[in-house]
């Protein structure tokens, strides 16, 4: 019985990751801005808010002027973007 519910639980992990993974989207820009828990970055002619909180102290490793890439999900109302993993950019600008 405790295999079974391991395997459950298991699964309900694997699956839950693999739908946040389908939902989550990329930006890329150039970093204007540094705070504690997020940056400011503009894309596409737009400023966007990349909350980065849940990445723990990462800003301290980025820095104005940098380009990057952060994967995440945008927040209703399209100026905050929650980021779960930051990667370096592929477009130049």
């Amino acid at each position: 019985m405790r295999r079974h519910t391991l395997l459950a639980a298991l699964l309900l992990v694997v699956t839950s990751s693999a739908t946040a993974a389908e939902d989550s989207q990329r930006i890329e820009g150039l970093i204007t801005a540094v705070h504690r828990n997020d940056f400011v970055l503009s894309s596409d002619g737009r400023q966007i808010v990349v909350d980065v909180s849940s990445l723990g102290g990462v800003t301290a490793a980025i820095a104005q002027g940098q380009r990057i890439a952060a994967i995440g999900t945008m927040a209703p109302g399209g100026q905050t973007f929650h980021a779960i993993r930051l990667e370096s950019a592929t477009k130049r600008q």
